[in-house]
Order: structure tokens, then C-alpha cells, then sequence
């Protein structure tokens, strides 16, 4: 350590000039940036169900289409006046460039009149509209008094530019909106501002514990000065790599300045505590990486370790969010011990004002029987409710309810049943519009009713059109299929064709809701009809199977990822320690902090999924870094005090719980957010990380006393 310290003192200027020319290119990286708001890199890598959705958006070219719900006083097939003001809206939101077509209650025309502007709109066109049950029942619904009508606009672009055009056209109106461009939009919205504003906010939060923990905001400031470099570094390789930042991703500079901030505080909690017996600057920098140099570097491994072991969970953009993690968190580490011992080596006095809080000596009471046993009362009490875990996420519950993402959704649920749609891809031996799979799609639809709120499909449109515009008595035969398909050939709000691709034809289902159950039974009923010869295939897909399929693999590739992180955190230990029993009194106190998370999450009904399940890699990583801390100091002090597990104690009970609470409310920050599981993230580390702190500073000094041999 002496002649480390030495050779960083002697290339000060040198090691400077390099940080600040780090630093610049990093600041550079940053202008780089992208964000990246595309769902589908958050789910399942292997998935199935993603690879039929996209082949299927590719066979009937489906486009990516908005859904808005206008909110209107009087009932626009009664009142003319309302229905030519929203007729000539739909023209103005037709005319902006990316919008395909509008399907709505509102067509361009209907077959025997000839609208061309809202002024030949008449009562006898809107007479005719009434009696259609397709747009009437399909369009238009009245709840309260107050009438809603949906506008459904299929996209030529992916432009967020577009959404913003209809926006400004609907200014002037009431609307709900729904839709994956929109949905993209908002989500591109919230993580900018969270990009720009959390970062900060985590930073002034960890300066504020560690000011009341270090008894100074000087010194807080300068042990949090290596976390954000590493932050800064990390966000600027981001950027040069061409890396784009995602929902998961976005929290890569939060955790590390949150988590990184913990070598910083130890070391300078050390240093200080060196300057105030007397040593000079030099020797206390030497006497702290001595006391505490291995066990930083040791936290920062296992750390490091506690995120990585993502790359086990069955998703693209939670395996980069764990691998630039560590990046962020070895960043941190190497610049604790590259760059503190720069600055505090030089004409910066660091001074204690006033004495440590968090003082937690009540725990000495429990160094006997009794802590073990309230330890194992404990753990067996969050141990029963950790099998009523309750595993759930899809794209509306992960946002708050504030959001007008989930406003709008739950207001166009609530009025039009919407919810998300399970695609069907029929392939058939004979012409898909042949009277046979009108049959079969009848008895489908009577076979579902209990489960669904509504089945499209291109043989029901036709049968309607038939009967509703050209009076058929009967299912339309193959040339009066010639003259509907020539009717509503320059009708784009009309979308019967588009249903249909050579031998196949699309169905559209929509659930009463999403439960495993619900899909399960609708994909069996279906599926049955591959018995049929009439059928040479049938494809079931879409984004809610996609999330349920997330939600059944999470527990699996959740419980590989705690099993790798606690056997490499394990080793670790082990390389630091080589004695077995103490390694494995290491982990228990972090063992006991992840059965204490689960359990809470029981207990206050937050459901497990691939983000909230992080939380268990982030507790791994961090709380065994209590233990280490530990350990660490008690092998220095072991054979220079009389009681040394007390000295130990008096030392690093302090920096271990402002650690803690400086996580906790560090992760506090995400209640900001505008993400469910931000804030059951933020929930969970306060239990996590408290329990895993606690019992260290219970556990430790009880199992250290049943070895006294712990090796140098």
C-alpha cells in the first residue's frame, strides 16, 4: 500500500491532467446518447409468441395504429352539426403526413351518396349510418350521457412527429388515446426527464445522508465525487459505444452513483478517523487502504457480481442494464481508490464538525442466543409468505395511475372493453372467404363468449356489408363478394381485404382480460380447430402472451441468477478469507435480508417480475459488502486491541448503516418516476437493505466469537 501511495503522490499532476482529459471525452460520450423505447427488447430473448407476432405484421402488413376515443356532449348521428365537425376533423387528421387511413364512424363516404366536403353531409346519410350496425356498434357508445366514439388510425410511419401532428388536431376536443406509437412516445418522454433530473436528485439525496453520517457536507461531497465519475464515465462509454438507453438501463446512473458512493464513505470515514489520532496525511491514507483497501476492492467485486448475474435473466435489455451496472460500479471503485487519495493528499482539510449519527449500539444487546434466535423468528416468519408471491407485469401496469398512458387506457377499458389484442392467423385449404369459415368462426365466437368482449374477423365484416349495404339476404357467394370488394375498393376506413392474404385471413380477439387462464383457455378452444382438414395451420399470438410467457420464466431464470450471484459473491469471500465457516457467516446475514425482501413482497402484495426481481442481484451484491467491511476490520484490529470484535463494532457500525440508509433513501428517488415497479424497487431496498445491515452488525459479532481464528 506504502509504495501505491507513493507513486500516485509522485504523478499527482500527471494523474490529474489524465482525469481531466477522462472526464472531457466522457462529457463528449454523453452528447451522444440515445434513448431507446422499444418494448420489445425488455422481453423474452427466445420468445416464440414475438417471432409469430412479427411474421404476422409482415404477412398483413399491419402497420403500428393509434386509438382515440373522443369524449362528445350529443350523440353525433342525431345531431348533424356535431357529426360534420368530427367528419371534417378525421379529413384534417387524414391529410398529416404519416397517417395511413381512419376507421371510424366518420367515413370518407358510404356507397350511393357522394360526400365530398362536410357541407353534403344531410340527415339522410346520417339516417343511413344508423341503421349499420358496423360502424353504430362497433364506433359509438353513450355512458352517463355522454357519447364516445372511436377513431382508429393505422400508421404509415413511426415518426413520434406524427402522434405529436394528431395531438395538435385534437386540441380543441376531449380524447382518450391508446396505441404502441403513442405508447412509445410518453415512454420516450418519461425516461428523458428522468435521465436529465434523477441523476442529480440521487446525488444531492446521497450528499445529504452522508453529511449527517460523516458530520460533514465537505467531506459527504468528496465520497461521493468517485460515484459520479463513475457515473459519468459509464453513461459517457454508453454514449461512444453507441449504446441506447432503455427503461432498465436508465437506472445504470442511479445505482451507481447510489451503491458506487459506499467505498468513497468508508474510505474517508477511515482516513479521518487516522487524521484525528494524529497521523499525517500520507500515512493515514497508507493506514486506510490498509485497514479498509482490500475490502473496497472486495465490495466492489461482489457488487459487480450482484449484476452481472444478470445475463441469466431471459431478457436483452435486463442483461445490458447488469452489464453496464458493473461497469458503473468498477468505475466507482477504481476512481475511490485513483482519485481520493489525489485530492485529499493536497491543501483540502477534511474535518469531522460534529459526531457520527445512525448510531445502532442497541444491537450489542442481541451479540448471544437471544439475537440468533429473534434472527431465525424472523426469517421463518417472511419465509411462510414467500409462496403467496403474486408474479405479474404488462405493458399498462408498469405505470402509475397519474400517468396519461394508464388514464387514458383504464377510460378506453372502462367504455369500449379495449384491452390487448390476441391475433389469430388462420391458413386455409380453400378460399378464405368461402361460407365454410363463416360457419366455423360463428361457432369459435358462441364458444368464447364467456371470455372475450369482441372477435373481428373478415367473414363476419363481409356478412354484415352484405346484408347492411347491398341488402343480401344470405352470406354473400363469390361474385357478390366481386361487387362489395369493387365498393369499398376506394374506401380505406372499410379494412375488410386487408384481413385477407392469399390462402390465410386474421382474426382479432379481444379478452375480458389478460390472466393466464383467460389466454390458456382461448389458445385451446382454437387450437382444436387443427383437427379440422379445412385448416392446414393455425397461428395464436400476441403481446399478451408474450408478457405471460415473461411472467412464467421469471421465477426460473430469477432463482438461476440468486444462485450464481450468492455462489460467485460465496468465492469471493472465500478468495478474501480462505476459511470456510467465516465465508459462509459472510453471506448469511444477506441470505436472511433476501428471504426478509421476498416476504415483504408477499405481504404488501407487490408482484414479482423482471424488474421488480432485480432487487434480489442488487441486495447479493451490496449486502454482503456489510459483512466484508466487517470481516476486513476485524482481521486488522484482531491482534492490535484487547477486544477487537468491539473495536471492530465501534468502527464500521456507523459507515455500515449510512451505507444502508444512503441507499435506501438514495433508491427513494424512483419514487419520481413514473414506473410501478421504480417505486417497489425503492420499497424493497429500504427492507433489504436495512435487514442485511442489521443483521450483519447482530449476526457477525455473535458467529465471529465461535471462531477466533480468522487469518490475517
Amino acid at each position: 500500500m506504502e509504495k501505491y501511495v507513493d507513486l500516485l503522490l509522485k504523478n499527482k499532476k500527471k494523474l490529474l491532467f489524465l482525469l481531466g482529459i477522462i472526464n472531457l471525452i466522457a462529457l463528449i460520450g454523453l452528447f451522444h446518447i440515445k434513448i431507446n423505447v422499444d418494448m420489445k427488447t425488455f422481453l423474452p430473448t427466445d420468445s416464440n409468441y414475438i417471432k409469430s407476432y412479427d411474421l404476422i405484421e409482415k404477412k398483413y402488413d399491419l402497420s403500428d395504429q393509434l386509438i382515440v376515443m373522443l369524449e362528445i356532449e350529443k350523440n353525433p348521428l342525431e345531431d348533424i352539426k356535431t357529426y360534420k365537425k368530427i367528419w371534417q376533423l378525421q379529413r384534417d387528421i387524414e391529410k398529416i403526413n404519416g397517417v395511413n387511413f381512419i376507421s371510424s364512424l366518420f367515413p370518407q363516404s358510404l356507397p350511393g351518396y357522394n360526400i365530398k366536403n362536410a357541407d353534403d353531409i344531410n340527415i339522410s346519410f346520417l339516417n343511413r349510418l344508423n341503421q349499420i350496425t358496423l360502424f353504430k356498434e362497433k364506433f359509438l357508445k353513450v355512458k352517463n350521457n355522454i357519447y364516445y366514439t372511436l377513431l382508429t388510425i393505422p400508421l404509415k410511419s413511426e415518426d413520434f412527429k406524427v402522434v405529436d401532428e394528431i395531438e395538435k388536431k385534437l386540441k380543441d376536443v376531449t380524447y382518450y388515446s391508446a396505441g404502441t406509437l403513442f405508447f412509445t412516445k410518453k415512454l420516450f418522454d418519461y425516461l428523458f426527464n428522468m435521465v436529465i433530473f434523477l441523476p442529480p436528485f440521487a446525488f444531492i439525496v446521497m450528499l445529504f445522508i452522508f453529511s449527517m453520517q460523516l458530520g460533514s457536507k465537505k467531506v459527504a461531497f468528496f465520497s461521493i465525487i468517485p460515484a459520479g465519475l463513475g457515473a459519468l464515465w459509464t453513461m459517457g462509454l454508453m454514449g461512444w459505444s453507441g449504446k441506447e438507453v432503455g427503461i432498465s438501463t436508465i437506472l445504470v446512473p442511479i445505482f451507481t452513483i447510489i451503491m458506487g458512493s459506499a467505498d468513497g464513505m468508508h474510505f474517508l470515514t477511515h482516513f479521518i478517523e487516522y487524521r484525528e489520532n494524529g497521523l499525517n496525511k500520507r500515512l493515514s491514507i497508507i493506514e486506510t487502504l490498509r485497514s479498509t483497501g482490500i475490502a473496497m476492492i472486495m465490495t466492489t467485486i461482489t457488487t459487480i457480481i450482484g449484476f452481472i448475474s444478470m445475463i441469466f435473466i431471459n431478457s436483452n435489455m435486463m442483461k445490458e442494464m447488469g452489464i453496464w451496472s458493473s461497469f458503473g460500479i468498477g468505475f466507482a471503485g477504481i476512481a475511490t481508490l485513483y482519485i481520493l487519495p489525489l485530492i485529499i493528499s493536497g491543501n483540502v482539510e477534511l474535518k469531522r464538525k460534529r459526531p457520527h449519527m445512525f448510531n445502532v449500539d442497541f444491537t450489542k444487546k442481541l451479540w448471544n442466543k437471544k439475537g440468533i434466535f429473534v434472527f431465525i423468528i424472523i426469517i421463518l416468519f417472511f419465509a411462510l409468505l414467500i409462496p403467496t408471491i403474486n408474479i405479474k407485469f404488462d405493458q399498462i401496469s408498469m405505470f402509475k395511475n397519474y400517468t396519461k398512458v394508464r388514464k387514458d387506457y383504464e377510460k378506453l377499458k372502462n367504455i369500449f372493453d379495449f384491452n390487448i389484442p390476441i391475433m389469430v392467423d388462420f391458413e386455409t385449404t380453400k378460399e378464405p372467404l368461402d361460407k365454410i369459415y363463416y360457419k366455423e368462426m360463428k361457432t369459435l365466437e358462441k364458444s368464447l363468449s364467456n371470455t372475450i368482449n369482441e372477435f373481428n374477423y373478415p367473414q363476419d365484416f363481409l356478412e354484415i356489408m352484405g346484408k347492411e349495404f347491398f341488402k343480401f339476404k344470405t352470406y354473400p357467394n363469390p361474385i357478390q363478394i366481386l361487387i362489395i370488394k369493387n365498393a369499398v375498393k376506394n374506401n380505406p376506413s372499410i379494412p375488410l381485404f386487408d384481413l385477407t392474404k392469399g390462402k390465410s385471413y386474421l382474426g382479432i380477439i379481444i379478452t375480458k382480460d389478460n390472466s393466464e387462464n383467460t389466454l390458456k383457455m382461448v389458445k385451446n378452444t382454437i387450437n382444436k380447430l387443427k383437427e379440422k382438414k379445412i385448416f392446414k395451420n393455425i397461428n395464436v399470438t400476441g403481446m399478451g402472451y408474450v408478457f405471460d410467457e415473461m411472467n412464467t420464466t421469471v421465477l426460473t431464470s430469477q432463482v438461476k441468477s440468486i444462485f450464481l450471484s450468492v455462489f460467485l459473491v460465496f468465492i469471493s469471500v472465500f478468495f478474501m478469507i480462505r476459511k470456510l465457516k467465516t465465508s459462509f457467516f459472510a453471506i448469511l446475514p444477506l441470505m436472511g435480508a433476501l428471504i426478509v425482501e421476498f416476504g415483504t413482497m408477499a405481504l404488501l402484495k407487490i408482484p414479482l417480475n423482471i424488474q421488480s426481481a432485480l432487487m434480489a442481484n442488487i441486495t447479493i451484491g451490496v449486502g454482503v459488502d456489510y459483512a466484508i467491511h466487517m470481516i476486513g476490520t476485524y482481521r486488522y484490529y484482531k491482534n492490535k486491541v484487547e477486544n477487537p470484535i468491539e473495536k471492530t463494532f465501534d468502527v464500521v457500525q456507523k459507515p455500515i448503516m449510512a451505507n444502508a440508509l444512503g441507499l435506501a433513501f438514495g433508491l427513494s428517488v424512483l419514487n419520481a418516476s413514473p414506473f410501478t415497479f421504480h417505486t417497489y424497487l425503492s420499497i424493497i431496498m429500504w427492507v433489504g437493505m436495512l435487514s442485511a445491515s442489521l443483521f450483519t452488525l447482530i449476526l457477525l459479532p455473535n458467529l465471529l466469537k465461535l471462531d477466533n481464528k480468522i487469518s490475517r
